[in-house]
């Protein structure tokens, strides 16, 4: 969570910091980065912004083996120098862009995102070395319960690790984070006591994993097992409990390294059963940067309850695979919405330097309403769907360059329809006479009858500015639409 702090007090903790900073053990470090960036969508407001990002951080080696390291970053809130409220571009009123004068309120541009301080060693004379932290946490213990990217720098207090417990390996923290319990003008931020332990370990050949965390006054449970009941078969299987939601998860997978009447060939089965309502305020929520979609194990199998296999071996220079899925789909009010059953197959192989990709895949869904699934709204599936994909790229020589370019191919049926999206992509480094090393890329999609494109060229100067341009045609929401210029540097110390 980030703190604002005022000017006077960054130059106190740097004069505190001053005597230290003088010792021979200690390392200075940190980065400055500033990115200018021109949309010009509109012929009177250029769209112009501009971002800046400070971090410090300090590390200090102490005798006798053990070593401390303190780490403070700040930050400057991103902010628009160019944006005037009062202004109207429509009239014509470009008084206000300008980034000089500007008045800024630097108690409320900077702020102190992560502090804390972090040990390496034993507690006691001939102990074993425990890593200790105190201030802001990076728990990272399970994607169900607690997972670094919900808690990086939101917990602050205490953690340790690496405390052995022969054959147990254990790790805890304590400490508080603020979040906020309400709704609109009723909303107000409560702060929670939370604190967690994980171990992990092997006992008998079994490898175990287990976590406990407790928020306020919701517990929450996560562990694993991995074994090998017989030579080639491994079985992993995962459990956890969301005390708030009174949600549970399953999952479970056995592979299998060979096939005993397929030789060379490898195969897995698979359950999982995942509670709509399970939802854990730390647990993995990661979304893809470029299509936002969801990356994490809750968010894409959210409300599933089923079964699947694969089975995938070799044949002349051709990966086979051919997987099968079944489970029912529930609402976040547990109702059931419908099943899905989906059987396909992919294949892959190289040719005279060409990778080929192609695949199929049949879907038969009963989910014919739209549903409400954790915080997103999902439409309803088609009754029947097959999709047919092929791909085919290679890197190509062009007199001194090197171009890596592919082509895809989607194909889908939906009843009597068929779909179609046509997928290009080049991308190669050139050296010109006064530049070196441009990359360029340029990406192509057709379907529905629409075309839609995204090109770049990429450019890093001797100075160490990197310029990029780029024209974005309704090929990704991820970019500005149009022509963007950007123009950044960054230093390392």
């Amino acid at each position: 969570m980030k703190r604002h702090i005022l000017i006077p007090a960054m130059i106190l903790a740097l004069v505190v910091a001053t005597p230290v900073l003088a010792a021979p053990s200690v390392n200075l470090g940190g980065s400055l980065s500033t990115v200018f960036q021109i949309v010009p969508s509109d012929p009177i407001d250029a769209g112009i912004s501009a971002t800046s990002d400070l971090h410090l951080e300090l590390s200090m080696e102490m005798a006798g083996g053990n070593q401390i390291r303190g780490y403070i970053g700040f930050a400057l809130n991103e902010w628009d120098p160019f944006k005037n409220e009062a202004e109207d571009p429509e009239s014509g009123e470009m008084n206000g862009k300008s980034l000089t004068p500007r008045d800024i309120d630097l108690a409320k541009a900077l702020t102190v995102n992560k502090v804390y301080l972090e040990t390496t060693g034993a507690l006691y004379e001939g102990g074993s070395p425990l890593t200790t932290r105190f201030g802001d946490l990076a728990v990272d213990y399970s994607p169900y319960i607690a997972h670094i990217s919900e808690t990086d720098g939101i917990i602050e207090g205490v953690q340790t690790s690496g405390l052995y417990l022969n054959p147990v390996e254990l790790a805890g923290f304590y400490g508080w984070a603020t979040r906020k319990v309400g709704e609109a003008e009723e909303a107000k931020d409560v702060r929670f006591v939370d604190l967690g332990i994980y171990g992990q370990g092997e006992i008998d050949g079994i490898a175990l994993q287990g976590a406990a965390v407790k928020t306020g006054d919701d517990v929450a449970l996560a562990g694993s097992a991995e074994f090998a009941p017989v030579p080639g078969v491994d079985i992993i299987g995962s459990a956890a409990w969301d005390g708030a939601n009174k949600a549970t998860i399953v999952k479970a997978e056995a592979g299998i390294g060979e096939l005993p009447m397929l030789p060379e060939a490898r195969g897995k089965v698979g359950f999982r059963s995942f509670d709509p309502l399970f939802n854990p305020i730390y647990r993995d929520d990661r979304k893809d940067e470029d299509t936002g979609e969801d990356i994490n194990v809750v968010d894409m199998n959210a409300g599933k309850r089923g079964i699947s296999g694969e089975v995938s071996t070799a044949i002349m220079g051709v990966e086979l695979t051919g997987y099968a899925d079944w489970h029912e789909q529930r609402d976040i009010k547990r109702d059931l919405v419908g099943t899905r059953t989906t059987v396909g197959a992919d294949a892959a192989m190289t040719y005279e330097g060409f990778d080929i990709e192609a695949g199929i895949s049949n879907l038969w869904s009963t989910v014919n309403a739209p549903y409400a699934i954790l915080d997103r709204n999902e439409d309803a599936d088609p009754k029947t769907k097959t999709t047919l994909t092929m791909g085919v790229s290679r890197e190509f020589p062009i007199g001194a360059q090197v171009v890596d370019a592919g082509y895809g191919l989607e194909l889908t049926t939906t009843g009597s329809g068929i779909d179609s999206v046509h997928k290009a992509a080049a991308s190669t480094t050139m050296d010109f006479p006064m530049l070196s090393g441009v990359e360029m890329s340029g990406n192509f999609k057709y379907g529905k009858g629409e075309a839609t494109y995204l090109g770049k060229v990429a450019y890093t100067a001797p100075c160490g500015i990197e310029f990029i341009a780029g024209y974005n045609r309704g090929y990704t929401e991820k970019r500005a639409e149009g022509l963007s210029l950007t123009a950044g540097m960054s230093v390392e110390f």
